[in-house]
């Protein structure tokens, strides 16, 4: 700025020195509040205005000046993004910088920072203020993924369609519009067109995919095929996935035709490996009749595209119709059958579950070795993808039934994992422990379902048994609630494998079946399994009668066959055994609920057969049927109608004491013989006595005249063991309600109802029909009360009832939950027999009533202690039971006829009021008792200091 002087007059002057203070100055400032965005939440690319207004709060005017704008980019520095002039900013007022910013390169929370006069050019008062920062915030565009591609099947077959799912997800800040996303396997495209995806969300797009060859498929899948969508990254639009496909169905190849046995090629993936075989014919049309044979002791097929999570069966008819060979069967060098000998020149057939480490590499080799020949050769070669389902009970592998499961739903529906006996497979154990889980009560039976079965196609089930409790276990296998298996034994420590068919009947409807493992034994609980498997059968079990050889003795069944109560269907299969469990008589069911006449066959060694006499045991589809009526054998070339039904069994546990006890059962056994019924305390009895028989072990069996044992009869059997047992009787349940006819006098009774009855209640149909009722050693009188100690009826107990005229006993339904229980205690210490009398009356001592409690026993004139009682009510005793003497070894004690009844009371002598002579009679006797007691006074001497 120039500056004169003026002096007047008109003078020299010279200026040594000068300086000048302005009066004010600019300064110019802006804050974070001063910058303003002209777009709220851009997406990065977006052109965004940027407004900085300055304030000059100085007192002087700023001249021109430029602000410079600058913004951080994530992971990077700062970045200048542009500049704007200013002409100027007046003293006191304020002036705005504007620019165009592009955001390309820029997302997220973004600092942006305007400086004015970045090279002070400006003087100003305050230099440190000019200055600002404020955040921005930019959307990322949008940016697809293919985060996921899903099968339906992860192993699929050819022809299979299969649901792949790609999971497409917009991981960008805005969002998409409409694009296309597809799928490849390389040589077929399949897309969905017109998705639209939110920012920062996924969408499940889905294709039906159909391979129609084996083998490996790579699935290509891509969001925005066409490159609509502008995205922030567009190289992450692709994903892929291998899928290996294996074979569909069965391949089935009839060895040594031509049309139907190919030689092995990559192409096909299958056939016969081996060059210069040769075709061998043994005379007939069918399949198993043409022979593909080697030079060489071994002939090779292939197999290629099998599935590691699929299972197979390897079929295989082996046959030599020249010669006298003998061959064992290798998958990939691995021996899986030992030598079969064909010498027999019938076709041998075999089924082989493959194990899948085989063929982890979709392919195996199966090698025919001949062992014994020239030449090795195979009839019929096949292999079938197959339905098996495996649980490893109590291990890892066991898995818990879903129905929401997809595929085919299987699993445990009850009981707990137990590993204490061990963990490997067949150790693992899954266990229906007492009150684990009141829910799924009863704990004697372990369930398994499995769903999704092929009505078309045959099952059969496989379970592993181990158990380490110290004792042996009873078990059997229920499907659907119907006996699939006889029960059996499971001794401590050993390891028991069971194979059993499942009938189609069980799963025709609903494709479905629940496997109960139920124990039978005398628990309540702990019915277990190891292992358990489901597996599809494929291979025919051919003629189920073909075992049978005829013999000229023999006599006929026929009649009426139900399973569950309901027709057994056509294909059961009806079998008779002799007593030594052999199959002595076959047929199969040609009309439902009906099987045709059933050649029964007698022996002629060494042909099996039955022998005269002899009870006819009757199994539908393997289990034990109840047959009605019983069928002995007899030479007589006859028709016998033997009507057969199998269902539910149970089985009735009842302790049995040492020698003589009186007992019933509820059930009826299949096969009612009394070595049958009593099958699990063999050896431990020898006599059972009936209302009309008698079975004693030392008789010749045609002597014999008690054979069978049925329910609602009661009776007597001997414990010849010096400990007690535990009585198992398995069979069908008969209703409650069965009618059970009586006759005048002394009937031999069993009891049906499940729980324990008072005895007026359990009696209830014939009252007033009865005199007295009899247990082991108790007596009930309806018409003295106060002297019966039988007060309640049992299960698995035998009565005697002495009925007034013939009536029919019908024990009441439901159970006992309303009835108040009252019991009456019996000495124990005299041992019963079946032969004994009653007596009762009144007993005094010194001339007063004997007050409870009193004991008074029966005494035989050999002082043995042959009848006992306990005074319940004053004055009164009885009823006695006076039992006669057991002279079968070892004998017990007891009175003889004619011999004389004494008493004692308290262990001292009784008068009877009249002589009583003992008499195998059941009949109550009045003996009055009377005991004089005199009291001694002694003197007393005290001795005093």
């Amino acid at each position: 700025m120039p500056v004169r002087f003026y002096l007047a007059p008109f003078l020299p002057l010279n200026v040594d020195d000068f300086s000048t203070t302005p009066l004010a100055q600019p300064d110019v400032t802006l804050t974070e509040g001063d910058i303003a965005f002209g777009v709220f939440d851009p997406t990065e690319g977006d052109t965004v205005p940027i407004t900085a207004t300055l304030h000059n709060d100085g007192g002087l005017d700023a001249g021109g000046l430029t602000a410079a704008f600058y913004a951080t980019a994530p992971g990077w520095r700062e970045w200048f993004i542009g500049s704007a002039y200013v002409p100027g900013v007046p003293a006191g007022l304020t002036a705005t910088a504007v620019i165009s910013w592009h955001t390309l390169g820029f997302t997220g929370t973004v600092p942006v920072r305007v400086v004015v006069d970045p090279y002070n050019r400006l003087a100003e008062t305050d230099e440190g203020n000019n200055q600002a920062t404020a955040a921005f915030n930019i959307l990322t565009r949008p940016d697809l993924v293919v985060t996921d591609i899903s099968l339906s099947d992860d192993e699929p077959v050819v022809g299979q369609p299969v649901t792949v799912t790609l999971t497409v997800r917009n991981a960008g800040q805005t969002d998409a519009g409409a694009f296309v996303v597809s799928t490849s396997d390389g040589v077929t495209e399949t897309y969905i067109s017109l998705i639209r995806l939110s920012a920062v969300s996924s969408v499940a797009a889905t294709f039906t995919w159909t391979p129609t060859a084996p083998g490996l498929y790579r699935l290509f899948a891509r969001a925005d095929r066409d490159d609509a969508v502008d995205e922030y990254d567009e190289g992450n639009n692709d994903r892929w996935q291998e899928v290996y496909v294996g074979f569909a169905g069965s391949i089935l190849l009839d060895s040594g035709n031509p049309a139907a046995d190919p030689p092995y090629t990559t192409t096909l993936g299958y056939g016969y490996l081996d060059e210069g075989t040769r075709i061998v014919t043994c005379g007939g049309d069918e399949p198993e009749d043409t022979l593909r044979a080697a030079y060489t002791d071994t002939l090779r097929y292939r197999f290629d595209h099998l599935l590691p999570g699929h299972f197979y069966h390897l079929d295989l008819t082996l046959r030599d119709c020249d010669g006298n060979r003998a061959e064992a069967v290798y998958v990939d060098d691995t021996l899986v059958v030992p030598a079969v000998d064909l010498s027999d020149h019938q076709p041998h057939r075999l089924s082989i579950l493959l194990d899948p480490a085989f063929y982890t590499d979709h392919s195996i080799t199966v090698s025919l070795f001949e062992t014994h020949g020239l030449d090795a050769m195979v009839a019929e070669v096949a292999l079938h993808d197959v339905d098996y389902r495996y649980a490893d009970a109590g291990g890892s592998n066991d898995p818990e039934y879903s129905a929401s499961h997809t595929g085919r739903p299987y699993g445990w529906l009850d009981g707990e994992p137990l590993t204490t006996w061990g963990s490997l497979p067949y150790q693992t154990v899954r266990m229906d422990r007492a009150d684990a889980d009141p829910g799924d009560d009863p704990d004697s039976e372990l369930r398994y379902r499995f769903d999704g079965l092929d009505p078309a196609q045959s099952y059969r089930l496989h379970l592993t048994f181990r158990q380490l409790s110290g004792a042996t276990v009873i078990q059997k296998v229920q499907i659907d609630g119907t006996d699939a298996s006889p029960s059996f034994n499971l001794d401590h420590g050993r390891t028991y494998s069971v194979t059993l068919p499942v009938p189609s009947t069980t799963y025709q409807d609903d494709r479905s079946i629940v496997v109960g493992i139920v124990r039978v034994d005398c628990a309540n609980s702990e019915a277990f399994v190891n292992e358990i498997a489901l597996e599809e059968e494929t291979l025919h079990a051919g003629d189920p009668c073909a075992s049978v050889l005829p013999t000229p003795s023999r006599t006929i069944a026929y009649g009426s066959v139900t399973i569950g109560g309901a027709p057994a269907p056509v294909g059961t299969v009806i079998q008779a055994l002799n007593p030594r469990d052999e199959v002595v008589g076959c047929t199969v069911v040609g009309q439902a609920g009906q099987y045709p006449y059933m050649q029964i066959y007698g022996e002629e060694p060494p042909i099996p057969g039955m022998r005269e006499d002899e009870i006819v045991e009757f199994r539908v589809n393997g289990i034990p049927a109840v047959a009605t009526p019983s069928l002995y054998w007899r030479d007589d070339q006859t028709p016998h109608q033997v009507n057969l039904t199998i269902g539910s069994t149970e089985g009735q546990c009842t302790w049995l004491q040492p020698n003589w006890n009186l007992l019933s059962f509820r059930l009826q056994p299949p096969v009612p013989t009394v070595e049958d019924v009593f099958r699990s305390i063999e050896g431990r009895y020898c006599r059972v006595l009936g209302e009309d028989g008698v079975y004693d072990c030392e008789l010749d069996p045609a002597y014999r005249t008690l054979k069978e044992l049925h329910p609602g009869l009661g009776y007597y059997v001997r414990l010849t063991s010096t400990t007690g047992a535990n009585l198992r009787v398995e069979g069908a349940s008969l209703p409650v309600t069965t009618p059970i006819p009586l006759h005048t006098y002394w009937n031999w009774v069993g009891y049906l109802p499940t729980a324990t009855l008072p005895i007026t209640v359990a009696l209830q149909s014939i009252e007033g029909h009865y005199l007295l009722v009899l247990s082991l050693d108790k007596t009930f009188d309806p018409a003295h009360p106060e002297l019966s100690d039988l007060l309640t009826m049992e299960p698995g107990q035998g009565y005697l009832i002495r009925a007034t005229d013939p009536i029919t006993l019908v024990y009441p339904a439901g159970g006992a939950a309303r009835y108040r229980m009252q019991a009456v205690e019996t000495p124990s210490d005299c041992a019963p027999t079946p032969f004994f009398t009653l007596v009762y009356g009144e007993a005094r001592i010194n001339g007063r009533p004997a007050p409870p409690g009193t004991r008074v026993e029966v005494l035989t004139p050999r002082g043995e202690v042959a009848g006992c009682a306990v005074v319940r009510q004053a004055g009164r005793y009885g009823y006695v039971h006076v039992y006669g003497a057991d002279s079968s070894e070892p004998p017990i004690p007891g009175f003889r006829p004619g011999e004389p009844l004494a008493f004692r009371v308290n262990g001292l002598p009784a008068i009877p009021s009249g002589r009583v002579t003992w008499r195998d009679a059941w009949e109550p006797h009045a003996v009055n008792l009377s005991v004089w007691v005199r009291s001694v006074y002694l003197p007393v001497v005290l001795n005093s200091q």
